[in-house]
């Protein structure tokens, strides 16, 4: 195999475009400010709200090259600009700066490149994807999505019945994890019901949990392994006749909420006490957003900020976060006969010390003792050559 040693400028300038990239920020707005059809994409500034750029809009289509293909077999034809069209969720991948959406009526999975030049919509219509018949109910149509800490992109329809989970890699997998059920203390607050959870937007923690925010500014805490979403509350101090109908983190860790129809400015929200603690916006105010998205995640700021400079798509770990305190480690290819496997925390204290296998796959199973939060693990061969290094969460 070979390895690919980078020098510690190298590195830095690595994690300094890693860190940029992850700070992006981006928006579903209409053409013009206030309009409400949903076919303009922008990146903001996290300051100010304002404009950074115009992936796409209307009037500015004649600027922009924008086609379409199939995941399937990349067929191009002409609609790429229908594409963009009532926008109804979307996502920011910073590992592969692609930014992922859904349309309103449909069933499929979309992105386009940002390393790009001209704008491409692939198309991925893989049947996993699908929540049902968005013309028959609003309740199939998906609205909500984001990144989480573990890599996957989530989407998440209106009413809840479908959490859905999708790769990035080569090979994507999407699998439709099924219903969300309500925690025992949510009260008469419920994850499927219209007026409680529909709309709104999701965020990414560090410890791989999911944030709904939904229209109406309630909170729920949503547990991506067990599927259970309980209610935390209603955030403070949004304008009267606010709706929140997008949510992104920014760089600095703080919530970013953005509404359909108040152009004034955005606002920060503090998770923990969900008060708001400030506003987004420039002079002139903000383009009213359908949906924010970034691939920052909440409480990242107090994980250990790792760059994986020897990591293999071969090597791939299930589930992440881990449940029960173990997982699935299969290697493929990326060590040959036999590796040694450790786990740090990020601290760079040994969870789990380092021991020798040639099985390909094999279970893990940590301390009993071991605190939920997030490790690092490290592959090595043979040679003692590191050939992976990956975060893995701990529930």
């Amino acid at each position: 195999m070979k390895k690919l040693f980078l020098p510690i400028s190298a590195l830095m300038a690595l994690s300094v475009a890693t860190s940029a990239q992850k700070a992006r920020i981006f928006a579903i707005t209409g053409d013009v400010k206030g309009n409400v059809n949903w076919n303009s994409v922008r990146e903001i500034k996290g300051s100010d709200g304002s404009i950074k750029s115009t992936l796409y809009s209307p009037s500015t289509a004649a600027k922009t090259t924008l086609s379409y293909q199939s995941l399937a077999n990349r067929n191009k034809s002409p609609n790429g600009e229908a594409a963009f069209s009532a926008i109804a969720a979307t996502g920011f991948d910073a590992k592969t700066n692609r930014l992922y959406f859904t349309n309103m009526r449909g069933n499929t999975l979309n992105y386009v490149d940002l390393n790009e030049d001209n704008l491409t919509v692939v198309n991925n219509d893989d049947a996993a994807f699908n929540s049902g018949d968005k013309f028959k109910s609003e309740a199939n149509i998906i609205t909500r999505m984001c990144f989480g800490a573990d890599g996957a992109g989530y989407a998440l329809s209106n009413d809840a019945e479908h959490l859905i989970r999708f790769t990035t890699d080569s090979k994507p997998v999407v699998t439709n994890l099924g219903r969300l059920s309500d925690g025992v203390n949510n009260g008469d607050k419920s994850i499927h019901t219209s007026t409680t959870s529909w709309g709104g937007d999701i965020v990414g923690d560090a410890f791989g949990n999911l944030y709904l925010i939904n229209m109406h500014s309630d909170v729920y805490k949503i547990n991506t392994q067990r599927l259970v979403a309980d209610f935390v509350g209603s955030i403070k101090g949004l304008p009267e006749g606010f709706t929140t109908n997008g949510a992104a983190v920014n760089e600095d860790g703080d919530l970013v909420v953005s509404s359909a129809i108040y152009t004034d400015s955005y606002f920060k929200v503090d998770i923990s006490s969900l008060k708001v603690t400030g506003t987004v916006k420039s002079d002139g105010g903000v383009f009213n957003a359908s949906d924010l998205a970034s691939s920052n995640l909440l409480y990242q700021s107090k994980v250990a900020s790792t760059t994986s400079i020897a990591a293999s798509d071969k090597v791939s770990i299930y589930p992440n976060p881990a449940v029960g305190k173990s997982f699935q480690l299969n290697v493929a290819s990326a060590a040959s006969g036999k590796f040694a496997l450790s786990v740090t925390d990020n601290k760079g204290r040994k969870v789990l010390e380092n021991f020798t296998t040639s099985n390909e796959t094999l279970k893990v199973n940590l301390p009993k003792s071991t605190p939920a939060g997030v490790y690092i693990l490290k592959v090595t061969n043979a040679a003692n050559q590191t050939v992976h290094t990956q975060k893995i969460i701990v529930q």
